[in-house]
């Protein structure tokens, strides 16, 4: 009878740990907000995307390679010209110090690129509702005519959604940038996690997002010029937290997904702090114009990419993966774009091949 009692209280006891959770618009970040996190190599072999469902128990041991800290703050607090455009209620952090639309040789910078957010009812829901940089040093803000929904409220196992987005970026005397697409989400598993920052069982759901959007470039009257893009987003979210305690980002082309970003909530290490100049940035190629092969200087540390190659139509000509090398001999001559999707971003460059 005593054997018995201890097998029910050890029942009871993992029902108490290990439960379904509801994450709403209080688990997600707020203004104000300093979240750290780390960087893990995507080439680690303890991640299986296919392993979800009900009563999971997700167990990771990743090793950090660098650092980044997420400051959310209001627009106003960007820059007082943002907030003449931007709701006063959005906040948001830096995606990246530099950016450069893929292929494009435009006569200007675009500097401290960031994101804003904000909390939405009727539905309640969590949105990328604006955009902002500044170029050739003059702030530029833009708000999405249909914001990208992150998330809709209550995420509960089982739950899916999906919706549309579009971004236009006016660039004054040079031309545009838009974003068009959709998400889909769905609440696919959940269990508990433990992460080098979560050292004892945490319980959690995991988010499964799918974005496929055109990005569009277009200079002065010239035809825009617009690149497919396919990613998923995998996120472990707990209570309480503002944070993923992991989000696993991927590229998925021709069917293949390949993980391009692995990192998970975490505590300061000595580690280094990564700036974002390479999350979204140009690519260094060689030779420029080209004949049978275009070499990519990739950037350190970076082990596992996918590289693409369009032609000015946005047909996507060629695709490789962990090869800093493209072959071009049966290319037909013209102008092409390099797309390479690294930890945490993407790199790009324009190329002729004579």
């Amino acid at each position: 009878m005593k054997k018995l009692y201890m097998l029910l209280a050890a029942a009871l006891i993992t029902t108490a740990t290990q439960a379904q959770i509801t994450i709403t618009a209080s688990d997600m970040p707020v203004n104000g907000d300093t979240l750290r996190y780390s960087l893990s190599a995507t080439t680690t072999s303890s991640v299986n995307l296919n392993d979800t469902g009900a009563n999971k128990t997700w167990a990771y041991t990743f090793t950090p390679i660098a650092q980044r800290v997420d400051e959310y703050k209001t627009a106003t607090k960007v820059n007082i010209t943002y907030g003449l455009t931007i709701s006063p209620t959005a906040y948001g952090y830096k995606v990246a110090d530099t950016f450069a639309p893929p292929g494009m040789s435009l006569p200007i910078n675009i500097t401290e690129v960031y994101n804003f957010f904000n909390k939405k009812s009727g539905p309640s829901r969590f949105v990328t509702e604006a955009f902002a940089a500044k170029i050739s040093g003059v702030p530029i803000p833009a708000n999405y005519s249909d914001e990208d929904e992150v998330y809709f409220f209550p995420l509960a196992y089982g739950n899916e959604d999906s919706s549309d987005f579009f971004l236009n970026v006016a660039i004054p005397t040079v031309g545009s940038i838009k974003l068009d697409g959709y998400r889909k989400t769905k609440v696919d598993g959940w269990g508990t996690i433990t992460t080098p920052y979560y050292t004892t069982p945490q319980n959690c759901i995991r988010v499964r997002s799918e974005i496929v959007e055109v990005d569009s470039f277009q200079v002065s009257s010239l035809p825009a010029i617009g690149i497919p893009r396919r990613t998923r987003e995998y996120k472990w979210l707990i209570n309480g937290e503002h944070y993923p305690a992991l989000w696993i980002t991927t590229t998925v082309v021709a069917n293949i997904e390949t993980i391009t970003a692995v990192r998970y909530r975490d505590k300061y290490r000595s580690l280094s702090v990564a700036d974002r100049s390479a999350a979204v940035s140009s690519l260094s190629i060689y030779p420029n114009p080209a004949t049978d092969a275009v070499y990519i200087t990739i950037p350190k540390g970076e082990v596992q990419y996918v590289v693409e190659v369009f032609d000015m139509q946005g047909k996507r000509v060629a695709t490789q993966y962990n090869s800093s090398v493209i072959n071009t001999g049966d290319l037909p001559a013209g102008n092409y774009i390099i797309r390479a999707s690294f930890d945490d971003g993407i790199a790009t460059a324009q190329f002729v091949k004579e």
